[in-house]
């Protein structure tokens, strides 16, 4: 059965694997007459068979990739494929490459989901990141320093898509400059972080109902700089996200951080963040503090709470 299955909330490395055997296969075969690409949104499944059942041109075999088959394909479609398999010659070798995750109830996924027939690619976790940053800055002729590594996967996270061109920037800056390495300055120059870390420290110590650390690192936000609105918008934003993932992962518990980021447009590590915080509160609780600080808003922008107390009172509280 030469037929595979990509796919994963990866989707960048996941397209590069598919690039890599689309190039491969176009070079061991001198052109791409023989590659075949399909949106399995549309296509029929008498489109698929024809597809499958072609003659390769003056080659031994054909490549076939379908796009999204399982994702966005028709039931019947996915149903009578699932059953073509077992039939597919020789002469083709199908690749089914899906973006994200599909539903792994399907038939046809059960089928394709076989030992050595499918690789799943997961958001790196924090450590596999800072190898993989490591790699592509070398890979790119630069080098890195491990402080800035870590800053560069803080920064950013698993959006290997931004990732990337933030790698180039860096290095296209560092080649101007001596030394010529990449340092934790150049990652604080030139990179945007998604959300600050110390907000979510200061979430996570919330969470834990430890007032002391909450303090600790509210005032390490002050000492770097950030006012009391600013450290107040961001508790306020982040508070929003797990309020939102909450609802969702109770009205869909099998809901995937790949499906969170696309319905509410967060950051994936912003997600992978909140979804590790959602366990340490209730729905109740969340609806509760989030409209306390919305109260707090008010109080200080209308001058009725100085706005270091009312951030202090308002950690207090939420600590208790």
């Amino acid at each position: 059965m030469p037929s595979y299955l990509i796919y994963g909330e990866d989707n960048f490395r996941a397209k590069q694997k598919i690039k890599q055997i689309k190039e491969k296969y176009v070079s061991a075969s001198l052109g791409d007459t023989n590659l075949k690409i399909i949106e399995g949104k549309e296509v029929s499944f008498d489109q698929i068979v024809r597809e499958i059942w072609a003659i390769p041109f003056l080659a031994k075999s054909r490549l076939l990739i379908i796009k999204n088959l399982l994702k966005e394909g028709k039931k019947d479609t996915q149903e009578k494929t699932a059953e073509f398999l077992k039939k597919i010659p020789s002469s083709t070798v199908v690749f089914f490459q899906e973006d994200g995750l599909p539903d792994k109830r399907t038939v046809l996924y059960k089928r394709l989901n076989q030992p050595g027939k499918a690789q799943e690619y997961k958001l790196l976790e924090e450590e596999q990141l800072k190898r993989w940053i490591k790699k592509e800055v070398e890979g790119r002729g630069g080098e890195i320093e491990s402080d800035a590594v870590a800053l560069l996967a803080e920064y950013v996270g698993p959006d290997l898509w931004r990732m990337t061109n933030e790698i180039n920037k860096l290095i296209a800056y560092r080649l101007s400059q001596k030394p010529e390495i990449i340092n934790i300055e150049d990652v604080k120059l030139l990179v945007s972080p998604e959300i600050k870390s110390d907000i979510f420290k200061l979430i996570d110590a919330i969470g834990a109902k430890n007032f002391r650390a909450a303090i600790s690192e509210y005032e390490k936000l002050l000492k770097a700089g950030e006012n009391e609105l600013y450290i107040l918008s961001m508790i306020v934003y982040q508070f929003r996200n797990l309020l939102i993932v909450k609802d969702l992962i109770e009205r869909s518990p099998r809901i995937d951080r790949w499906q969170i980021a696309k319905k509410t447009g967060l950051h994936p590590f912003v997600v992978q963040k909140t979804l590790y915080q959602i366990k340490n509160f209730t729905l109740d609780k969340l609806k509760e503090i989030y409209g306390a600080l919305l109260d707090f808003d008010v109080a200080i922008k209308t001058g009725k709470m100085e706005g270091k107390t009312a951030l202090v009172l308002a950690i207090a509280k939420f600590c208790m």
